[in-house]
């Protein structure tokens, strides 16, 4: 990732946002996934805006970050991406918050927002592929889906921004999502 001061308060304000709180079932910090993909967008060679976007793309879903910082320290795009990236709140059921956060996407006028949705699917599929094969079925226990559920959705989030935009951080997301798809088939056969 290139730096820059802007970087480094986005960085600063995800740290702050989200403190040292643990992922689902203590797999790892969320700080640490946000700079997993935000270093995924920089890798990709996004521009300095998605990469913070990618640095603050769970805060407001994850953390009681006012979207007014996010406005005020880095403008309107910043939070428009962040806001297309982020699931509706969680009275809603996982489907329901699924399929909102799809529709998004769909809409978004920003591509910036598919390139920090490609990253953050693209860590995840990592994380759980290697955690389904290190773990098998035990490590999708703590998941609200089931693993047909997940597959669908990492599935639907593909073919949507597929259909939308074509980059290279596609062709990545396809192996991670083939990755995690051979890795529960591997389980599901034995």
């Amino acid at each position: 990732m290139h730096y820059s001061p802007r970087v480094e308060r986005a960085f600063a304000m995800a740290l702050e946002a989200h403190g040292l709180r643990t992922r689902k079932a203590g797999r790892g910090y969320e700080v640490t996934h946000v700079t997993s993909v935000a270093l995924i967008t920089a890798d990709f060679g996004f521009d300095e805006d998605t990469v913070i976007a990618a640095l603050l793309h769970d805060t407001l879903e994850d953390t009681t970050l006012d979207p007014e910082d996010i406005r005020s320290g880095f403008g309107d795009l910043v939070l428009g991406m962040v806001r297309d990236v982020s699931e509706p709140p969680k009275p809603l059921r996982w489907r329901a918050r699924k399929e909102a956060y799809i529709e998004q996407l769909r809409r978004t006028p920003r591509p910036g927002s598919l390139a920090v949705a490609s990253a953050d699917k693209i860590h995840n599929l990592t994380k759980m592929a290697d955690g389904l094969q290190e773990q098998g079925l035990a490590f999708a226990a703590p998941f609200t889906a089931g693993l047909e559920a997940m597959q669908w959705y990492h599935h639907a989030v593909l073919e949507m921004s597929a259909a939308r935009w074509d980059h290279a951080i596609l062709d990545e997301h396809r192996r991670r999502l083939d990755a995690f798809d051979a890795a529960a088939r591997q389980l599901v056969s034995t």
